[in-house]
């Protein structure tokens, strides 16, 4: 079994006190800001942001799916290739050796480039290609429930894996509360 973390993000010291730094290997993560916004973590990718969340921008490098909850600030995602800017929405970022991919699933995001700037609404990915100083927009052949949909069988798989683990620590700890409860109530000599 594919182990799969939740989590809340580590301090890297490399990047400055206040940067929490997320990667994955062969795992997934998901976290979850403080605005209410949630990323996915694909395999083998990784989120730089400032732990107060406030500019809300996150560095990604690699995959990451996105549900970002509707706020007067805007929410940036950088990638070496461009940023993606949304108020409120569901989308796929990837980037890729010399590319970056935004697939929208609702709303509507911007993609910046160097080189031009590009709406993608919902049901469209755009594709930049850093040789061709482009946007190229497609109708979304929806990629990113492959990789998704495993993560939802992952959280299911480990829910039934753990369900056994909490019914044993709730059967030992109401046998531990009878215990104490039967000392209690011992008279004192």
């Amino acid at each position: 079994m594919k182990y799969m973390y939740v989590s809340l993000g580590i301090l890297c010291s490399a990047c400055g006190t206040s940067t929490l730094e997320i990667t994955t290997k062969d795992n997934y993560e998901v976290a979850y800001f403080p605005d209410g916004s949630t990323v996915y973590l694909n395999h083998n990718s990784t989120i730089k942001y400032d732990q107060e969340f406030d500019p809300r921008i996150i560095e990604l490098n690699g995959e990451a799916f996105f549900t970002v909850t509707t706020d007067e600030s805007t929410f940036l995602v950088t990638t070496q290739f461009g940023d993606i800017e949304v108020l409120g929405t569901e989308f796929n970022v990837k980037t890729a050796a010399n590319q970056v991919e935004v697939d929208v699933k609702s709303g509507l995001v911007e993609l910046k480039t160097e080189y031009n700037k590009s709406k993608v609404k919902k049901g469209v990915k755009a594709v930049y290609k850093e040789d061709d100083k482009i946007v190229q927009q497609m109708t979304s052949n929806k990629e990113f429930r492959k990789w998704t949909r495993s993560l939802k069988r992952e959280f299911k798989k480990l829910g039934k894996d753990i369900r056994p683990l909490l019914k044993n620590m709730d059967k030992e700890s109401k046998k531990a509360s009878q215990e104490i409860s039967k000392e209690f109530k011992k008279p004192k000599d």
